[in-house]
């Protein structure tokens, strides 16, 4: 399996704040993410179910920009993955609006303006203690009633021992998903992961693999997020 894992880290950010979009660009992009700009509230839901982000920063108590209905709304349609952050960063000082982004889980409450050497202290802080995506164990892994043989690519039922025909990529992205079983990983985030950089592969093919999974264990290992990718369950839902 390719050890390049997911690498690419991407913000979105609900402000219209000319100088503090200018200043959380340049920051990010310095900090290796790629950045997109929601140009509201509702835009911000959408960009954030399409590109799967691990930081999300909006303002909160304006018209176009509500980072409370922000989070609450995408918390309640789309189970992103645990490693997402969401920040707000307002002008509003009103103590009101901080306690009630805490209590509805929001990680970080900033006031502006942007202190940039002091938020990129956070952005470590924020992500110091995430785990990459695991790899390969050496020899053997075990989840549900799934054993896989790494060695040989070989994957059978417990605890009936008969050997399940699979190919190799389809092997792989079943083992890369049952090993990260608490993240979402869009398309492109298994090519990146299993396949050498620069490779020919498009979605549609990694539709294909996770169809003959499906057809090859059943409907309850592998859960569709729409509009994001695809996730492992470590327990029938």
């Amino acid at each position: 399996m390719n050890e390049v894992m997911l690498t690419r880290k991407m913000a979105v950010i609900a402000d219209d704040d000319k100088e503090t979009l200018r200043n959380l660009v340049s920051t990010l992009e310095d900090d290796g993410f790629e950045v997109a700009l929601a140009l509201d509230t509702n835009h911000a839901i959408q960009l954030i179910k399409k590109v799967n982000p691990v930081l999300v920063i909006s303002e909160i108590g304006k018209h176009n920009y509500d980072g409370l209905y922000l989070f609450e709304s995408f918390k309640k349609e789309v189970r992103l993955a645990n490693h997402l952050k969401m920040v707000i960063l307002t002008n509003n000082a009103d103590e009101k609006y901080e306690i009630l982004s805490f209590e509805s889980g929001i990680d970080d409450f900033l006031i502006k303006p942007l202190r940039k050497n002091a938020f990129r202290k956070r952005i470590t802080r924020y992500f110091k203690e995430e785990k990459a995506p695991q790899k390969s164990p050496k020899k053997q892994y075990q989840i549900r009633d799934l054993f896989f043989n790494i060695t040989n690519k070989s994957i059978h039922k417990i605890p009936n021992q008969e050997v399940i025909p699979i190919q190799a990529k389809t092997f792989d992205i079943l083992l890369f998903l049952a090993l990260n079983h608490d993240h979402i990983f869009s398309r492109e985030a298994l090519i990146n992961a299993i396949w050498p950089v620069n490779s020919k592969v498009t979605a549609r093919s990694i539709d294909v693999h996770i169809l003959k999974i499906r057809q090859l264990l059943g409907e309850g290992y592998i859960k569709t997020i729409k509009g994001v990718g695809y996730i492992f369950l470590k327990s029938e839902e």
